[in-house]
Formats: C-alpha cells, sequence, structure tokens
C-alpha cells in the first residue's frame, strides 16, 4: 500500500525509475539520495526570488501565497539545522526558528505595494514584533479598509454625474426660454401673422401656446394648461398646416 501511494505521488519520468524496486524503503532511500540533498545552486536561486518577489497590484492572499510556496521549497532544500544533544537545553532550534520568521516578516513587509505604508510602519513600530500569521492578517485588514474606502468613492460619482446633467438640463431650458421670448418678441411685430385659433397677431396657429399647449416656463400657464405631446400633428379645416415634428 505505501509503495502504490509513493509511486502514485512521483511524476511519470522518476515513477519508471523506481518500479523495480522490492520494498519502499529501496524507493524511499533513492528519492533521497537524488533529490534530499541540499542544492546550494538552488537555494541562491530561491533566496534571490524572494528578494526580486513584489505584491504589484495583485490581493495581500495571492502575493502571500506566493512567498509561502517559495518559503516551502527552501525549507526543503536549505533545511533548517536541529540539535542533537542528548538532555541539551540551548534551544538552538527554536532560536533559528524565530530568526527565521523574524526574517519573513521583514520579506513579506518589503514586497507590498506603496498604499501599504502606512501598516508597515505601524507593524514595524510595534513591540514586540509581531510574527508572520499576525502580520499578515494586519496588512489583510489594512486591504479590505482600503476596498471599503474605493467603494464609497465609486458610489458617489453617479450622484455628482446626475448633479452636472441636471445643471446642464436647466441650462438648456433657460436657453430655450430666451429662443421662444426672442421668437415672440420679433413675431408680434409681424403684422402679417395671423393666429386663427386665439385670434391674436403676431404668430400662427400652430406656434399658438394655446393650441400646442403651454410650456412649464410659461409664467401664466395653469394648472390643466400642460404641453401636448411632441408628436407629428395635421389639422384639417380653415387653418390647414402640413405635419411637423419637434426635431
Amino acid at each position: 500500500m505505501i509503495k502504490g501511494w509513493l509511486t502514485t505521488a512521483m511524476d511519470k519520468e522518476i515513477r519508471s525509475s523506481v518500479k523495480y524496486a522490492n520494498t519502499t524503503l529501496e524507493i524511499w532511500n533513492d528519492l533521497h539520495e537524488r533529490f534530499g540533498k541540499e542544492s546550494a545552486p538552488r537555494g541562491y536561486e530561491l533566496k534571490q526570488s524572494i528578494t526580486q518577489t513584489r505584491q504589484e497590484g495583485t490581493s495581500i492572499s495571492a502575493y502571500y501565497t506566493k512567498l509561502r510556496s517559495i518559503w516551502d521549497e527552501i525549507d526543503s532544500v536549505l533545511p533548517t539545522p536541529r540539535c542533537e544533544c542528548d538532555g541539551c537545553s540551548c534551544n538552538i532550534g527554536k532560536k533559528i526558528t524565530k530568526l527565521k520568521e523574524k526574517e519573513r516578516v521583514y520579506e513579506f513587509l518589503m514586497g507590498l505595494d506603496a498604499e501599504f505604508s502606512v501598516i508597515r510602519t505601524q507593524i514595524l513600530a510595534t513591540k514586540p514584533k509581531p510574527n508572520l500569521g499576525t502580520t499578515y492578517h494586519m496588512v489583510a485588514e489594512d486591504e479590505q479598509q482600503q476596498n471599503i474606502v474605493v467603494g464609497r468613492k465609486i458610489t458617489t460619482i453617479p450622484d455628482a454625474a446626475a448633479f452636472q446633467t441636471s445643471q446642464q438640463v436647466s441650462r438648456e431650458n433657460q436657453n430655450h426660454k430666451r429662443s421662444w421670448q426672442k421668437t415672440e418678441k420679433k413675431s408680434s411685430n409681424s403684422k402679417s401673422w395671423h393666429c386663427t385659433f386665439c385670434g391674436r397677431d403676431g404668430h400662427v396657429r400652430y406656434g399658438c401656446f394655446k393650441f400646442v399647449g403651454y410650456p412649464d416656463w410659461w409664467p401664466g400657464r395653469g394648472k390643466k394648461e400642460t404641453m401636448k405631446p411632441k408628436a407629428a400633428m395635421a389639422e384639417t379645416g380653415i387653418d390647414k398646416i402640413p405635419e411637423w415634428t419637434d426635431q
């Protein structure tokens, strides 16, 4: 059963090299001889990769996961030395582990983006220094707070756009009002225009507010006098006019 588990976990190329082994111990010793030795070039490459790894706009979780995979490989290539003394009280293994975790906290903080400079300074100023897990959670919470603030800023953009649009519509209404006033003033000076609907001079039937309806800005508009729909209209009778649309 153990032999089957080992061979299943291997790549096909490695599996073919140990398929004739009689016991699991032979398989394990062969794998340890080939892949369990300390590799100085690979260790140097991993150390260099750690110093070059940066967040670069990714999430804190993705950035931490990337670092974690490199750290785990470093532990397999460059294992931490252990004290093998009988009854030893120097605790050298614990001290090395503590120093390694402190180093990884610095490596994690160095690769953060600029927007995490405040929380980075707070962590470095904390005494005693938090461990790697606590540091990760502090930065992740700061990232969540920043996302909330950015979300609030985004939601305020439509309100500002709506206010700007309302101002633009108001200006258009004012310009429309002035154009109607100028047209009415010019038309009042022209005695050749006569409205057959209201009986007044200065405009024709299809330009009469009593016929087409009063606009919203008209000061004397009654409660029941509303603007008629802006659709194509045609009248028959004495004062025929061609179909027209408000474009």
